[in-house]
């Protein structure tokens, strides 16, 4: 009800109208992009259901089963007999010609073989992908038996994986032996406990080994038996949702760019860029271009986690913090923050081409002068741009807080705004001299510039550097570095910046849409909400800095 009578007593409009726009146009340009996204994501889920096989070996099957249909030669005689037979059985009108029922023959024929050379290729391949030697082996001195091993993976394979292509052939995580944990459990205790209390936990040991332990062991097992990892979901309960500690420092990690070097001092430019770069691999995982990272150029690695590593917000509870992600449809912004004051920035423009980054670099300085003038002019409080210290505090008390105080009015859809971005860039006022500084900017900074639920905040400094803080529980840091280093090294192979240190210009037959200016998230903050803030900024810099 409390959101019923805001929306009535004052009207809450965001973007531009435009008057005389053609709905028509606008409904058939929605339902075809609708259509080809959902073209390309059936496209995908077959192809990722049927790897490592491909519908190339499809239609193979079905042209030897329809030749060996039609040929009438005396060395294929046996064949061609044996498969008219199985014809016979396919019940068909009277009179339908003879080739309509080859070649309808040849498609069940080809269909069935194509569904059982799946899934025998899919189980020898994670039959395989279960052998664990090679771990051990060096790679210039591997054993006949690796190398063999190894010949068989490549062999069982397929070619050009998509992103999530090789998940239905790996390995499930094994469950190890009840005795030989608890064994190693007591061994690793050792240097922490005295002769009396080892045999203490030898007694709690053996009786947990011969009781419970075998109950619990065989629920272990079942599991296993449906679910790839059997540790995922309780390690992200567990270990990261339920932990009431803070997000920063204890959580959320950082990444840095090129250590002392940076291809520009300015930071505008350096910004525009790394977004249109984080942007295009975003793109690539959308789209599942992205091929799944090989060991050894054979071992496939789980792809799982880069579903989640934009558009994601850990949402704060009061005893068990929500992952959630946005889809594409719904996440088609960033958040750009600037002395405290966030902007939503459309990533798209009219043609559903990302702004190239001469356009963000345009956004970025328009996105400045307003929050300048908004601090001048006075419009926004000092209370309003501390809202992301918020964010460090206790994961029960921002609950609280954010229950309380942003669940209602425009407070609860600014939230939204930022919630469902695809990530938060943040424009600091800082210039780190040493690695050191640049650390601590970037895994707390001040204590009030970082929104720490945020899957994704891009800090870029006054110097042209930048660097990264993310939110751990969503997914381990490589699958995160993998993208931070496709950004950094494009960077580094092509030329994006000018020999001024300026945005390069993209080619002369890209041409960009109409875009939207930002938006400006003004929250509402009272006196009461404004304490709760300062309260915030308080802790976090008593804590942290």
């Amino acid at each position: 009800m409390a959101e019923a009578r805001v929306a009535v007593s004052e009207l809450n409009v965001t973007g531009n109208l435009e008057e005389g726009r053609n709905s028509w146009k606008d409904m058939y340009s929605a339902l075809r992009k609708s259509s080809i996204r959902s073209y390309y994501k059936t496209r995908n889920s077959i192809r990722n259901g049927t790897w490592p096989t491909s519908t190339n070996n499809l239609t193979v099957v079905i042209g030897i089963v329809l030749a060996l249909f039609l040929n009438d030669s005396e060395a294929t005689s046996t064949v061609s007999q044996f498969l008219w037979s199985i014809a016979d059985y396919i019940t068909l009108p009277q009179g339908t010609p003879k080739w309509i029922r080859a070649v309808i023959t040849s498609g069940g024929i080809g269909v069935s073989f194509f569904l059982v050379l799946m899934k025998v290729r899919q189980y020898i391949l994670r039959i395989l992908l279960a052998y664990r030697g090679w771990l051990y082996e060096n790679l210039k001195s591997q054993s006949w038996k690796t190398l063999s091993w190894g010949i068989c993976v490549r062999m069982v394979s397929g070619y050009q994986p998509s992103l999530y292509s090789c998940q239905r052939s790996l390995p499930r995580l094994p469950v190890p032996n009840l005795h030989s944990t608890m064994e190693k459990l007591l061994e690793s205790l050792k240097p922490l406990t005295s002769n009396s209390e080892q045999v203490e936990l030898r007694e709690e040991a053996d009786k947990f080994e011969k009781g419970v332990g075998n109950k619990l062991q065989r629920f272990l097992y079942l599991k296993s038996w449906w679910v790839p990892n059997y540790v995922t979901d309780w390690w992200e309960k567990y270990v990261y949702l339920t932990s009431r500690t803070p997000l920063a420092i204890n959580s959320n990690y950082y990444g840095m760019d090129q250590s002392y070097w940076s291809p520009t001092k300015d930071q505008t430019v350096r910004a525009a860029t790394t977004i249109y770069h984080l942007l295009k691999f975003k793109r690539l995982i959308d789209r599942e271009e992205l091929q799944p990272l090989v060991l050894r150029h054979t071992i496939p690695i789980c792809m799982a986690q880069y579903e989640r590593l934009f558009s994601t917000i850990r949402i704060p509870k009061e005893e068990l913090d929500e992952l959630y992600h946005f889809d594409s449809i719904e996440s088609r912004h960033i958040i750009i923050q600037y002395k405290g004051i966030y902007y939503s920035v459309d990533a798209y423009d009219s043609k559903n081409q990302f702004l190239s980054p001469a356009t963000f670099q345009s956004q970025i300085h328009w996105i400045i002068k307003d929050a300048e003038e908004a601090i001048a002019n006075e419009i926004i409080s000092e209370s309003a741009r501390n809202m992301p210290a918020l964010t460090a505090l206790p994961r029960n008390e921002w609950a609280e807080i954010r229950k309380q105080y942003l669940g209602v009015g425009k407070n609860k859809h600014f939230l939204s705004t930022l919630e469902s971005a695809i990530f938060v860039a943040i424009l600091s006022e800082a210039s780190p001299k040493t690695l050191s500084e640049k650390g601590k900017q970037l895994i707390h900074s001040n204590g009030k510039t970082i929104w720490f639920d945020k899957s994704l905040n891009v800090i870029f400094f006054k110097n042209g550097e930048c660097g990264l803080n993310a939110e751990h529980s969503l997914a381990d840091a490589p699958a995160m570095g993998h993208c931070w280093e496709y950004c950094m090294t494009k960077e580094i192979i092509e030329k994006w910046y000018t020999d001024d240190g300026q945005c390069m210009p993209l080619s002369k037959t890209f041409h960009q849409g109409k875009y939207r200016l930002p938006s400006r998230l003004t929250w509402e903050v009272n006196s009461e909400f404004g304490a709760k803030i300062e309260y915030a900024v308080q802790f976090a810099q008593k804590v942290y800095i």
